[in-house]
């Protein structure tokens, strides 16, 4: 028994040691977020879909994107994560200040897509600890916990391997990427925006309108957004 409680005790202060040992994350540049934000929200997607997969037994698009694979919650939590953490250099500090970060993230992404988009992509009402049915006390916690793997040990290795590709070739792909999600996001917020509208009866007679609603019905939203809620 003694043997035990030394064992755990040592164990215990091993892991103190760790939580409060300073980190340093290698250089980047603004090129880098475009890596950044493009990987965390492929690899968002395909967390989701696996997920849904093992869980409901069916595949959902859970992209949230009209014409690429990254989901922009996660790919915007990853930048911002990553920015606001920078002086953040310890284990247990990417743990709290993470569960803090994500918590504030998700609650203020729900609620600008609920009154600025007219519509809602999650709804945590009925679940355990939820503020405001927006996000959840257990879902920051993760979100902690996800932050400090992503600082101790996704972005450093992330960011050494994009540092890799040739300087100019870097900075072209990054600026092609970028471009992508710009027009991604200009095909993606109209076609919210009108789904909303259309689900309460509000129609535009105007050239863009009528283009928006044919190419981005009802049908095609459904299937890109399927847990949305609209109406």
């Amino acid at each position: 028994m003694k043997d035990l409680i030394q064992t755990v005790n040592q164990r215990t202060h091993d892991c103190a040691q760790w939580l409060d040992k300073p980190r340093t994350m290698p250089r980047w540049d603004a090129y880098d977020m475009v890596y950044l934000f493009a990987i965390a929200g492929t690899v968002g997607t395909v967390y989701e879909e696996v997920l849904i997969a093992l869980t409901h037994g069916v595949f959902e698009n859970r992209s949230g994107s009209i014409i690429t694979t990254v989901n922009w919650v996660y790919g915007m939590g990853a930048v911002i994560m990553f920015l606001a953490l920078q002086r953040a250099n310890r284990p247990w500090q990417h743990i709290a200040y993470g569960a803090l970060l994500g918590g504030a993230v998700e609650f203020t992404l729900s609620l600008i897509q609920q009154y600025l988009l007219g519509t809602r992509s999650w709804d945590y009402s009925g679940k355990f600890l939820n503020i405001g049915g927006r996000t959840t006390i257990p879902y920051m916690l993760v979100w902690g916990l996800l932050c400090m793997a992503c600082m101790c040990w996704l972005f450093p290795p992330a960011l050494r391997l994009v540092h890799r590709i040739p300087e100019h070739a870097r900075h072209t792909i990054a600026v092609v990427l970028a471009v992508i999600m710009l027009i991604d996001l200009s095909l993606m917020v109209p076609a919210i925006v009108r789904y909303g509208q259309r689900a309460h009866g509000v129609y535009f007679d105007n050239p863009y309108c009528r283009w928006v609603d044919r190419v981005f019905d009802d049908a095609f939203m459904r299937s890109r957004y399927p847990n949305m809620q609209v109406g």
